[in-house]
């Protein structure tokens, strides 16, 4: 939950008789505010520690609440933002920057900064307010279907441009396969035609991939077991737990989890990219561990109402990765293995994104290896659920 501890009700409006329903109902409606907010929120004392921050900014720098100890990280990784910090409380103005680098949990986010001074009711310094806005989702946007203004200025989709790749790819893998037909086996000729065709072969899986989530239209709305999806992902993945002299899966699940809302094949690709990487990462005999719960925090959806998650974690014990890889890892093209593609986990953040969800990677600790969380809403009429998690 939101830190806003230090948020004072307004003046105006005081329920007579009611002073302490009154202060819980407007701390609660600043609270909404706070985590409505698309952008970031931080709110920090003169002796920069932190008196609030929303659900945003959380997202951006912690993913959960972050501790003291993150925040001098950020401010040692960030010395931009350090030195606008200090200068707004040594001067008491505002500031802004259109455009920086933020470094925050291994990864660079490109964001927008405005700073404002904190004043009390005393017209005194209480601390400064930090604002960040995510401009990276800006730029994803530009891979969003057409109907959306991130179709770009010549209004050609991703799927628009996917089409028009493989059409003439179609008639390349023809002309191919006719020409290979010309020449004995083992001849020079039949083995650049067969150059020539694994390539087109490599650009039609690409393009596939692409069309695959071209468009939160294509995904269905249906119930989901979770679970029933992590056993077809692992199925589709070529694993099966306790199969002797394999990789040692294990799975640690909440069976008491509602069921969610959204397209099981689509999230079923998204489970078996995950628990392939984390194959290759590994070497027999290495583990998986397989986790599910509660989210044990509430975030605003997009109509301002509260919503509770569930979350799954696939840890491995490989070697991981560094920083600078994980800066990385959700960029287009950009792979650790020889013959990857580099698409695997932008796309599933995709259709985890079209879910209304999150896919998050960090280092393993308990494992050594890396971890990635996928955190998924669940449908608004099962918000009763306990919360219980296992493992």
């Amino acid at each position: 939950m939101s830190v806003l501890a230090s948020v004072r009700p307004a003046r105006s409006g005081r329920l007579k008789g009611e002073p302490g329903r009154y202060r819980r109902a407007s701390l609660t409606l600043w609270r909404n505010i706070l985590d409505s907010l698309g952008a970031g929120v931080i709110v920090l004392s003169p002796q920069c520690e932190l008196i609030a921050i929303n659900s945003a900014a959380q997202d951006l720098i912690a993913g959960t609440q972050p501790s003291a100890e993150q925040i001098g990280h950020l401010m040692v990784d960030n010395a931009w933002l350090a030195e606008m910090v200090g200068e707004c409380f040594s001067t008491c103005n505002e500031m802004s920057v259109a455009k920086v680098d933020l470094i925050a949990r291994a990864r660079r986010i490109t964001v927008s900064a405005h700073l404002s001074p904190l004043i009390d009711e005393r017209a005194g310094l209480a601390g400064t307010v930090i604002m960040l806005l995510d401009l990276s989702r800006r730029q994803l946007a530009a891979n969003l279907p057409p109907g959306n203004a991130a179709a770009g200025a010549l209004g050609l989709s991703p799927a628009g441009l996917a089409h028009e790749v493989k059409n003439p790819l179609t008639g390349i893998k023809g002309a191919g396969e006719l020409l290979a037909g010309l020449f004995p086996e083992g001849h020079r000729g039949r083995q650049y035609c067969e150059l020539i065709l694994d390539g087109v072969n490599r650009i039609a899986g690409l393009v596939e991939q692409v069309l695959s989530v071209s468009g939160p239209q294509r995904l269905r709305s249906d119930p989901v077991n979770i679970h029933q999806v992590i056993h077809q992902a692992l199925r589709t993945a070529g694993v099966y737990p306790g199969e002797p002299g394999a990789i040692a899966i294990e799975q640690y699940f909440d069976p008491s989890l509602p069921e969610i809302l959204g397209d099981a094949p689509a999230l079923e690709r998204v489970f078996t990219n995950l628990i392939r990487n984390a194959i290759e990462a590994i070497a027999p005999p290495g583990r998986i561990v397989i986790m599910t719960r509660m989210e044990t925090e509430f975030h605003m959806n997009a109509n301002g109402r509260r919503q509770h998650f569930l979350r799954v974690e696939i840890s491995d014990s490989g070697t991981g990765m560094g920083e600078e890889e994980m800066s990385q890892l959700f960029t287009p093209f950009f792979t650790t293995k020889p013959h990857g593609t580099g698409l695997g986990l932008v796309l599933s953040q995709q259709i985890v994104g079209f879910h209304g969800g999150k896919l998050r990677a960090a280092r393993s600790k308990e494992l050594g290896g890396m971890v990635f969380k996928v955190i998924l809403p669940l449908a608004l009429n099962n918000h009763r659920h306990s919360g219980s998690a296992a493992g």
